[in-house]
């Protein structure tokens, strides 16, 4: 064979190494690639499910003047034990709201458990305020937004039927990340008579696709879905089953109040129009969306209004 018909095998062989070459580099800069996209979505989700508490439960301000006692209970779900405050009415009421506070928040809910308790101690009903798990001073180190949290409140409940009648009417007041709580847990209690739910998301899942470009500053495509996965995967947190939406449905006799401002960046007031057409079949189901108004901020910018409006309800569903 001449050396001229041994050209182009040698061309095409040189060709196809090349090729070998370029597509094994593509392929490992892929596969570096995904696991870059795997290993910041771990480091988002493990931020976000390992937030640093905030212990700081102190109420030795304007508060002082209103009696209290610390006390603690277990959660329902994994022997946690989760720490509060109890404030009674004075007259051995049978009458209690819970308040249910939010994300990186702790049982003052930024002041607002002070507010809530210098209205309805007065009025004759009892307050507990407590730190889900995880949060404040109770004990855990995941927080699962919702998904093991709606076990701390049912906990709560237990605590309260277990302190003579403090439950036997039973009212929850839930903020954010708390609200979504809120209602998963009345979905599945008999107990807590009624619930205002003020700014919560429809899904956890769906609110973490959402807002990660809002709170990480990644891009939504491939992060919102790797991070949902990475949850789940990593850490047993399956975000896309804290669904007040769907829990709400089992609700349709039970009076749910929902609140939630159309200013909020954080949720959008659209989650509460979701959750509010789930309890359409519902006529104790009522919604307030309060013009311009930012996340949780519905007691700060009309409390007058607010106040009317949630004394209305709780006097209807958990006073005597």
């Amino acid at each position: 064979m001449s050396q001229t018909s041994l050209q182009p095998d040698l061309t095409f062989n040189v060709r196809v190494k090349r090729r070998k070459k370029i597509l094994w580099s593509l392929g490992i800069v892929l596969l570096l690639v995904i696991a870059l996209v795997f290993f910041i979505s771990y480091k988002v989700v493990d931020t976000l499910l390992h937030h640093p508490k905030d212990t700081n439960v102190s109420y030795e301000l304007n508060i002082a003047k209103t009696p209290y006692e610390e006390v603690e209970f277990k959660s329902l779900k994994n022997d946690n034990t989760i720490r509060g405050t109890f404030f009674p009415s004075g007259k051995a009421s049978n009458q209690t709201i819970i308040v249910v506070h939010g994300y990186t928040s702790n049982r003052l809910v930024k002041g607002r458990t002070q507010k809530l308790v210098e209205h309805f101690v007065p009025k004759g009903y009892n307050v507990l305020a407590f730190d889900l798990n995880s949060q404040g001073k109770s004990d855990g180190d995941l927080i699962t937004l919702g998904l093991n949290e709606k076990y701390d409140l049912l906990g709560a409940v237990s605590y309260l039927k277990s302190r003579n009648h403090t439950g036997d009417n039973i009212g929850v007041i839930g903020f954010s990340m708390g609200a979504a709580t809120s209602l998963l847990a009345a979905s599945e209690s008999d107990d807590i008579k009624a619930v205002i739910a003020d700014s919560p998301f429809r899904n956890a899942g769906l609110f973490l696709r959402e807002g990660l470009p809002f709170f990480s500053g990644l891009p939504a495509f491939p992060f919102s879905y790797t991070s949902t996965w990475m949850a789940n995967w990593a850490f047993k947190v399956d975000l896309d089953s804290v669904s007040p939406m769907d829990a709400v449905k089992k609700m349709q006799d039970k009076p749910v109040m929902l609140i939630h401002g159309t200013g909020d960046q954080q949720i959008s007031y659209k989650n509460t129009e979701i959750i509010y057409e789930s309890l359409k079949d519902n006529p104790s189901a009522e919604a307030w969306y309060p013009q311009n108004t930012e996340h949780i901020d519905a007691l700060n910018h009309y409390p007058t209004e607010y106040f009317q409006r949630v004394d209305r309800f709780m006097d209807e569903y958990v006073g005597n």
